[in-house]
């Protein structure tokens, strides 16, 4: 709750280590998902805190007989605060409804820290392509390649990239529209996604037949500016 972290990561701290400010979380959290079952915690930087990623919040209280809020407060805790969780979040049946709107774009927050990732980090835009283009047919292809492409750089006004384009920045992906999927799951997410053969990023092959070349050729990008 806003409360509890109003006041930055110290106020926080204070907060989930006194019995007062547990006592109200226990009142006032509620799983982010169904239940704790579908909520995981995916990163710990201290070794002996490894056993639990990967596993659900309800796993690891029952696992540390403690109340849930409780299990993660002290994890909390342990990790400085360092810690990441994936949840089942997005019902699927109102899911094609954003994905198709006009005014949509394709993206992804995950966070690709820990042994158990959220599957989208490495299957976000093989599944709109995959799914939403080719089994369902829920928007054709060029308008799922817009949404991942020209229509956020020009949104976040990058004016050189996005396009197919002379002077643009050579940012290419090409793939089998046949054969594109992601494999990756909650369970094992780690995988990479079929039916991208190659990778270009700022004219630098960074995926080549499938297999990563080990050039670092992205930068980080700043609004209204043209890249190098």
């Amino acid at each position: 709750p806003d409360w509890a972290h109003n006041g930055g990561p110290d106020k926080l701290k204070s907060v989930i280590s006194s019995e007062e400010g547990r006592k109200r979380l226990r009142k006032e959290i509620e799983p982010r998902s169904p239940s704790w079952h579908d909520m995981w915690l995916t990163y710990f930087k201290r070794p002996h805190n490894h056993k639990y990623e990967g596993k659900s919040i309800a796993d690891i209280a029952e696992t540390m007989g403690k109340h849930p809020v409780d299990a993660m407060c002290d994890l909390l805790l342990e990790e400085d605060l360092q810690t990441c969780f994936v949840m089942a979040g997005t019902n699927g049946n109102t899911l094609p409804a954003f994905v198709t709107h006009p005014l949509s774009m394709v993206g992804s927050d995950a966070v690709l820290l820990g042994d158990f990732p959220s599957p989208r980090t490495y299957g976000c835009f093989p599944i709109i392509l995959s799914e939403y283009v080719r089994e369902e047919k829920q928007i054709s292809m060029p308008q799922a390649i817009r949404k991942m492409t020209s229509f956020p750089a020009q949104r976040l006004g990058l004016p050189d990239r996005g396009l197919l384009r002379d002077g643009f920045k050579a940012d290419i992906v090409i793939f089998n529209p046949k054969t594109v999927k992601a494999p990756a799951t909650f369970e094992n997410p780690k995988q990479y996604p079929v039916g991208i053969e190659y990778v270009i990023v700022n004219g630098k092959v960074v995926i080549s037949e499938g297999e990563n070349s080990g050039v670092l050729a992205g930068r980080a990008l700043r609004r209204g500016r043209a890249s190098t």
